[in-house]
């Protein structure tokens, strides 16, 4: 069992409903256990600005899975969930991102963990700090609060009113 931390946004539609579903779904895979929640951010899009906001949230769960097996489970909960495959940073239904993965660095294609781009992300980061302050990224041996403290993404991230 290992310890994995999944990033989850949506734009597009019933954003709060999709993050939900692809929540509920993550938690009835064989092989995951939820652990826990962060709340609900409403973010601004990063990357491709052109588009609706995100709202975004991290689930953690102890996972019984090898890395690619679970990135091949988590891919199926986001079609099941409704995803259309857009351009990079595009608008989508749901994303589900593998942010950690334990302390294990891997970097095979079409799979790095952590996640290359989370230090540079308020999105990721200040859910991540909320909920796990003291977690320190594998590679930087820096902890979320202190990434999310010296960030210089300047994108707005806002708690969102609702919740799952």
């Amino acid at each position: 069992m290992v310890r994995v931390v999944l990033g989850l946004g949506s734009n597009i539609g019933s954003r709060l409903n999709y993050l939900r579903k692809a929540v509920k779904g993550i938690c009835l895979l064989p092989g995951f256990d939820f652990l826990a929640l962060s709340g609900i951010y409403e973010t601004e899009p990063w990357g491709f600005k052109e588009q609706n906001k995100f709202l975004n949230c991290i689930l953690v769960c102890s996972c019984r899975l090898e890395p690619e097996e679970a990135i091949r489970a988590l891919r199926k909960v986001e079609k099941e969930t409704g995803r259309k495959m857009r351009g990079k940073w595009r608008k989508r239904e749901i994303d589900i991102d593998i942010l950690f993965y334990g302390n294990r660095i891997v970097n095979k294609s079409g799979l790095v963990i952590p996640h290359p781009e989370l230090a540079k992300r308020n999105f990721v980061l200040k859910p991540l700090a909320q909920l796990a302050p003291g977690l320190a990224h594998p590679v930087l041996k820096r902890s979320m609060e202190y990434l999310n403290n010296h960030t210089t993404d300047k994108n707005k991230v806002y708690l969102y009113s609702e919740k799952l």
